[in-house]
């Protein structure tokens, strides 16, 4: 089912299939913090992902996790991924032969990283994170995405971007091959739209973390007046000591203060509760994102209109040149998207 579609001079709209050609995930049950919802070391992620190549070919015989050496289960196998040697050859040569002004990745799941930095809870939180360094909510396919951004840098590719789904939540940010404290380097960017009616992590989150979890300020904000807002989102742009500074205080700013740059320079958007659809509109002038959410749509709007709106938020990316990295401009039209922002608004 990949295949390119041409809009005029301006849109090569690169579409791949990310599911049928997928490798078999690796095993994570030996490395499942039990105590830690949905989220496994990041060091672990990458070592099984990458395989044989792991470290320059070199990956080691055994993995660090809770203080004990677990066998490697994927040393001498190939490094994951998503779309399959004869698909990925196809997206590169479609990729790197575009002269359209956006050449948009219509991705199914997208590349963006959700990542906190457990290894900063403070002590006598509750449990100990088992982990030499961050937490991974969502990741993988790292050996892919550093290959075809490599093509990206290499051939002087720009307007590069990619839109997606599947997450059920909103996110906006810049592709890049690493993160810090690796370095830093976006070569695109990055939109994936949240649903209109299908549950995400939010609404599990508020069903399930019950309120003695002595973690569930890093997922839940309990507000005075008794409503639940997403301190998910606050954790995955800021760390986990904003959000549970929020929690303690109340006070969005001095969350922010506590705010780690380290681990989200690629994030300016999360909502991981947001409901909704995004539209995007490409020019010679730059590529426009627009996230329009709606509020949680347990019943039919009785209006003709579908009813209010959440929020509206824009996000304006001009044409790049080669050598330059992207740069996007977000802007708030219609109400206060919950703890997605980078910064507070207003």
């Amino acid at each position: 089912m990949y295949r390119a579609l041409r809009f005029g001079r301006h849109v090569d709209l690169i579409i791949t299939d990310n599911h049928s050609f997928r490798a078999e995930p690796p095993s994570m049950d030996a490395f499942t913090p039990e105590e830690f919802r949905w989220v496994i070391p990041q060091e672990v992620v990458e070592i099984l992902d990458s395989g044989r190549v792991y470290d320059g070919g070199r990956p080691p015989d055994t993995i660090r996790y809770a203080g004990r050496d677990v066998p490697n289960p994927r040393k001498g196998a190939p490094p994951q991924s998503s779309l399959g040697r004869e698909q990925k050859a196809w997206f590169l040569e479609q990729l790197g032969s575009s002269t359209a002004t956006w050449k948009i990745w219509g991705h199914s799941f997208g590349t963006l990283e959700w990542r906190s930095d457990y290894q900063n809870l403070p002590e006598g939180l509750g449990p100990r994170w088992p982990g030499q360094g961050y937490a991974m909510f969502n990741g993988g396919f790292f050996v892919e995405r550093a290959e075809i951004l490599d093509v990206v840098r290499s051939r002087g590719i720009t307007g590069f971007a990619v839109v997606a789904g599947d997450k059920h939540s909103f996110w906006a940010g810049m592709v890049s091959k690493s993160l810090p404290p690796r370095p830093f380097e976006p070569l695109g960017v990055e939109f994936i739209t949240g649903s209109i009616s299908a549950p995400g992590i939010f609404e599990a989150a508020e069903y399930t973390i019950p309120k003695n979890d002595p973690l569930r300020a890093l997922y839940l904000h309990d507000r005075p007046d008794g409503t639940v807002g997403p301190a998910m989102n606050m954790v995955a742009l800021h760390g986990v000591r904003s959000a549970l500074t929020l929690q303690k205080t109340g006070d969005i700013d001095q969350a922010l203060a506590q705010s780690n740059p380290e681990v989200a320079p690629h994030l300016s958007f999360v909502d991981l509760g947001g409901h909704g659809y995004a539209t995007v509109r490409a020019s010679a002038e730059g590529l426009e994102t627009e996230f329009v959410g709606i509020p949680r749509p347990l019943e039919r709007s009785p209006r003709p209109d579908g009813g209010p709106l959440a929020y509206r938020v824009i996000h304006r990316v001009a044409p790049w040149r080669a050598g330059e990295p992207p740069r996007m401009v977000q802007e708030v039209v219609e109400g206060t998207p919950p703890l997605a922002l980078k910064s507070k608004p207003g």
